[in-house]
């Protein structure tokens, strides 16, 4: 049975893996910090996507203040379900409980990013009502930081 639950420090392992996938190769370390500072944050969220004892998925979420409009904004910044797990609603269910989270802190909108290369994922984005809004700018504050 699947279950969503926000991460916990001893989740840095399996975050680790999933990470990997999506081609970001980093330390526990540098995760167990990342997820400290999260959980510091009262507008930050790393959920996780559970079956039995394995973990098959994440979402992090952001909560946005607006400025100059009434409602805020939600962004995903990553979401990932284990290769082994694609196909199950797994994805489907992790974006529900970020657009309810969403929901319950005033968001009117949510967003994500998604790099140009993974096509899967924009048809998957596409499938849950998400739409295509290209304009998107960076810069880069460290230059070694490009790719």
């Amino acid at each position: 049975m699947l279950k969503i639950r926000e991460a916990m420090l001893e989740d840095a392992q399996a975050l680790q893996a999933l990470i990997a996938q999506l081609g970001y190769i980093q330390s526990v370390a540098l995760i167990q910090a990342k997820l400290t500072q999260f959980f510091e944050d009262a507008d930050q969220y790393v959920l996780i996507a559970q079956i039995e004892a394995e973990i098959a998925g994440f979402l992090s979420l952001s909560i946005i203040p607006q400025i100059a409009t009434e409602g805020d904004f939600a962004r995903v910044a990553y979401l990932c379900v284990n290769e082994q797990f694609r196909g199950q609603k797994i994805g489907q269910a992790l974006l529900a409980s970020a657009e309810d989270i969403a929901r319950k802190r005033g968001c009117d909108r949510m967003e994500l990013h998604s790099s140009d290369h993974r096509k899967q994922a924009h048809l998957f984005y596409l499938a849950q009502g998400y739409e295509n809004a290209p304009k998107y700018f960076r810069k880069f504050l460290d230059a070694s930081m490009k790719k």
